[in-house]
């Protein structure tokens, strides 16, 4: 019913990636050869054991999470950040294609049902969005990809319990130790009760330096979470 409700809202008549002509759906938004570009994304890439970046294939872990164990137990992308996995998010976002997160909400309940090391899961927490954000796209795109997962998983998504108490500056041209002092406070718990002793399934939209993810991630376990893994729609690359 969901589904078919934004059909009738959001009507498509182009592939929402490469704009192929066609009649497509909220749970089919692209045509057949960009989900199978998509997939075959994920299966050629090679990935840090921990923080799944994109890595060389004779390393097991990225150089981040060699140097530095990350707070959080596991994290997975359903693809690389490049072509259309980044066309995905940034229609997603910057185009306000808000349909897209039903779709994407799906691959990325894939690859978590996929991964026996994500579970036990008792929470879907979405990293929250700036204000500015908000008010600048009408909604969190990560809430609506945790909707989607919540619904595919069958386990209860809270975009309440996480909350951004500070402002930042946009993390795009900031190097990774400026994003990670940028972010520093920058998340709190709002009801405690909520995390105390739970596994905690945290979504957010890209992982790049990882900055947003390891934050939130120290935020709950600080707050009381028993455990935190992350899952993401795209991945960067390490070193």
């Amino acid at each position: 019913m969901f589904d078919f409700i934004l059909d009738i809202i959001f009507p498509m008549h182009k592939c929402s990636l490469c704009r192929k002509p066609g009649r497509y759906t909220t749970s089919r938004p692209w045509c057949d050869e960009c989900e199978k570009a998509i997939r075959s994304m994920r299966q050629d890439m090679h990935i840090c054991d921990r923080c799944g970046k994109v890595i060389p294939a004779d390393k097991f872990l990225c150089q981040d999470c060699s140097v530095k164990e990350p707070p959080f137990a596991i994290a997975r992308a359903v693809g690389p950040y490049e072509d259309s996995c980044r066309i995905a998010i940034k229609v997603l976002k910057f185009l306000g294609k808000r349909n897209l997160s039903v779709a994407m909400g799906k691959m990325m309940a894939e690859v978590v049902k996929g991964e026996p090391r994500y579970f036990p899961i008792d929470l879907i927490v979405p990293v929250p969005a700036s204000k500015g954000h908000l008010e600048q796209r009408g909604f969190n795109q990560t809430a609506e990809m945790a909707k989607s997962i919540s619904r595919q998983l069958k386990i209860k998504m809270d975009d309440k319990v996480l909350i951004r108490v500070k402002e930042t500056p946009p993390q795009r041209e900031l190097s990774k130790e400026e994003r990670e002092k940028n972010l520093l406070c920058a998340f709190e718990v709002k009801d405690k009760k909520k995390i105390y002793r739970k596994n905690i399934l945290l979504v957010d939209d890209v992982y790049t330096t990882g900055s947003t993810s390891r934050e939130c991630a120290r935020t709950l376990l600080g707050a009381g979470a028993e455990r935190v893994a992350v899952i993401t729609w795209a991945t960067g690359h390490g070193f």
